[in-house]
């Protein structure tokens, strides 16, 4: 049975990476077995079911990417339409280096047949995105630097919109020049374009 917190979160990496690979419903307690390298005993006793292995999973997952991202996002003395740049780069280059997509776009597709926990808290993470990507909106806009067609909640669903289709592409095999086209263009739409 697992008791050191270096194990427990040994084994929550490697159920991670299961999950993020095979999705929740088609990941089995063997295939974590598996991964981890515990058995299905000690996997219980850590983390209580797959349910609950697969949400300290996620959070594990959104957590990271937090830490990665969403602070720039948030930040007043940034540059906020280069956060959201940085974002979609560090993102498309992660997906195509594994050529998994992204873990909460995958379930966000697959959330439809789960319980209503896991609809729920994919539902915040992305709230949570999408008001980031708001709050550098607004800052861009009071810069000057937004597109002037654009409101900053129309700007906010597009751009969760286009995270989203990323993970989706990356998914089903889109290339990272692929995907970056596809987040340059959104960037162009979301930029007030200046005339020389």
């Amino acid at each position: 049975m697992p008791r050191q917190d270096h194990d427990i979160a040994a084994a929550l990496d490697a159920a991670k990476e299961v999950f993020w690979r095979r999705g929740y419903d088609d990941a089995s307690i063997e295939d974590v077995v598996k991964a981890t390298g515990f058995n299905r005993y000690a996997i219980y006793s850590a983390f209580g079911g797959k349910l609950e292995l697969f949400l300290a999973a996620l959070d594990a997952y959104y957590t990271e990417r937090r830490n990665a991202f969403l602070e720039s996002l948030n930040n007043p003395d940034g540059a906020p339409l280069d956060a959201i740049e940085m974002m979609f780069r560090w993102s498309i280059e992660e997906m195509a280096a594994r050529g998994s997509g992204c873990l909460i776009c995958n379930i966000a597709v697959e959330v439809s047949r789960h319980e209503d926990v896991i609809a729920a808290r994919v539902a915040t993470y992305l709230e949570e995105i999408r008001g980031a990507m708001a709050t550098a909106l607004r800052m861009a806009a009071a810069r000057g630097e937004l597109n002037p067609a654009l409101s900053v909640e129309a700007g906010a669903a597009l751009l969760i919109s286009l995270k989203l289709g990323l993970g989706v592409h990356a998914r089903n095999g889109a290339t990272r020049e692929d995907m970056l086209a596809v987040a340059e263009t959104a960037m162009a739409v979301i930029k007030r374009q200046l005339i020389a």
